[in-house]
């Protein structure tokens, strides 16, 4: 049982942080053998070209936080077209990533405290974004089509796309907040078909259990990335955010689960769980877009297609924890009732600590669904590690609230995820004195939001400056 110390602060007894520990242990095995796994698999398929000796292993070109990263001199191997589209790659230790800092810059929390321009100034850098997808849909995807494809060509086309899915996620987010159906409607069957291609390209080019067809890629991501209709929308945010002077959080671009392999671990080991336990149920796969993240179209483009046919995708915004800290306003926070009689629910989402906006959310479904459950991304193994009072604040003892959170998680397939949250993996020390530029800087660095300070420090010269 936590105890507080005479100064004041809880402190986890033996039997809570040896538990937590041993979820820190099984996260990280279940995150190695799927690396084993994978690479053998990859290997096996013959589909991708696997890097040319010397170069690191397969494994080391994903970056920490999302996305890929190419060693520094194997850069120019990505291809002419993918040099000139990622425009603002950046160099750090010795690798580069093809994410720079526009990836990010759509959302105010990548900025020092008060120099973030306008949601309307940042939706702007999106839209520009946007119009130069059709340029290079089809030059990158044919450069990643060829049997099998070359290593460093396949990783610039799956970072195309998924900057291109990033950027329908902050419209679909952005519409929400405005209240603009009709523009809701036109990107989820963007994001249904964007995710899909994303999936096919990633996942289903060297698992045979989905749809690939490599030769269509490139007529494929033209029209979606040049619809008029999807143009017409992103014009439309344009002058909506400029009219409606919205709020910060009208726009948003940062979010924990944007990590392509943490959903391919969901297809790979919670799917067929939910399938062995519900044969044959219709799946309302929700994904929690609170983050702006909508992981579900990605996650029902690895499903064979059979068990596509089953699936009905819907998003919901619900956080209670940003909720509590009054990090957004009322615009943006919506979820509203699901039908889910007779459906088996599939709650996705980036990452769990108390479990309570899954308890929310069941509130909102409706009808007698056959089942409801919770599969995180990733589990906060940190918080109630480093931060034990935020469990105590809600009256709860620590043990009872871990023995309930783990009974959830396990729920698809007795496993906890294969990684861990970045939220709270240190405490954070006392802020430093002053408001300068530096003491902010600092504060964010050593924080308890690990993504966000993760990516201050690899993109610091960027934040810096802007």
């Amino acid at each position: 049982m936590a105890a507080r110390t005479s100064a004041g602060p809880i402190r986890l007894g033996a039997a809570e942080r040896q538990r937590l520990l041993a979820w820190a242990r099984e996260i990280a095995a279940n995150g190695r053998q799927l690396e084993q796994r994978w690479t053998i698999e990859l290997e096996a398929s013959g589909a991708v070209a696997l890097p040319p000796p010397g170069a690191p292993a397969p494994a080391q070109h994903l970056a920490d936080g999302g996305g890929f990263r190419i060693p520094a001199g194997y850069a120019e191997k990505m291809g002419g077209a993918a040099c000139a589209f990622f425009t603002d790659m950046v160099t750090r230790g010795g690798w580069v990533y093809p994410r720079g800092f526009d990836y990010y810059a759509a959302d105010a929390q990548m900025y020092l405290p008060g120099r973030a321009p306008s949601a309307a100034r940042r939706w702007q850098r999106v839209k520009e974004r946007w119009e130069r997808y059709g340029a290079f849909a089809r030059p990158l995807a044919e450069a990643a089509a060829t049997d099998p494809a070359p290593w460093y060509r396949w990783l610039a086309w799956l970072s195309f796309l998924e900057a291109a899915v990033n950027d329908a996620c902050t419209a679909r987010w952005s519409a929400a907040a405005l209240g603009w159906g009709e523009a809701e409607g036109v990107l989820d069957t963007l994001l249904e078909h964007m995710g899909a291609l994303l999936a096919e390209a990633a996942w289903n080019r060297w698992r045979p259990a989905g749809p690939c067809d490599a030769g269509t890629w490139a007529d494929r991501a033209f029209e979606l990335t040049t619809d008029p209709l999807v143009a017409e929308v992103f014009r439309g945010l344009a002058s909506r955010l400029t009219a409606a002077d919205a709020p910060a959080d009208a726009v948003r671009a940062i979010r924990e689960g944007d990590v392509l392999w943490q959903v391919a671990a969901v297809a790979d080991a919670r799917w067929p769980a939910i399938t062995k336990a519900h044969p044959g149920a219709g799946v309302l796969l929700l994904s929690e877009a609170f983050g702006a993240l909508h992981a579900g179209p990605v996650l029902a483009g690895m499903l064979p297609v059979r068990e596509r046919e089953r699936v009905r995708l819907a998003v919901s915004r619900f956080s209670v924890h940003e909720e509590e800290m009054d990090r957004v306003g009322a615009a943006t926070w919506r979820t509203e009732a699901l039908d889910a009689d007779g459906q088996v629910v599939m709650h996705l989402d980036d990452s769990v600590f108390t479990g309570r906006t899954h308890a929310g959310l069941r509130q909102h479904l409706t009808g007698a669904p056959a089942g409801v459950y919770l599969v995180p991304l990733t589990l906060d193994v940190g918080t109630p590690f480093n931060h034990p009072e935020e469990i105590t604040a809600l009256g709860r003892e620590v043990g009872d609230h871990l023995a309930e959170l783990e009974r959830q998680v396990r729920g698809v397939g007795g496993m906890l995820p294969a990684a861990p949250s970045l939220w709270a993996r240190r405490k954070r020390p006392d802020p430093p004195p002053g408001t300068a530029p530096a003491d902010a800087f600092a504060r964010v660095a050593g924080g308890s939001d690990r993504l966000l300070a993760l990516l201050w420090d690899r993109y610091t010269p960027e934040v810096r400056r802007a």
